[in-house]
């Protein structure tokens, strides 16, 4: 039969388990406000350069 530092060994090791999980959710919810960041940007700027190209086409 397992002893108390087994158990605690166990327990250590769900809580570490758990971290890791709740650190690799985190980082893929940084990503993903980063990468739609990037998208909205993207977005304006080709806003900016299809406001651009019409400007110049009237010249």
């Amino acid at each position: 039969m397992p002893g108390p530092a087994s158990n605690r060994s166990k327990s250590e090791s769900r809580k570490i388990d758990s971290l890791r999980r709740e650190r690799d959710s985190i980082r893929r919810i940084l990503d993903q406000a980063s990468m739609d960041g990037v998208r909205e940007n993207m977005e304006r700027l080709g806003e900016r350069l299809d406001k651009i190209e019409s400007e110049m086409s009237g010249i």
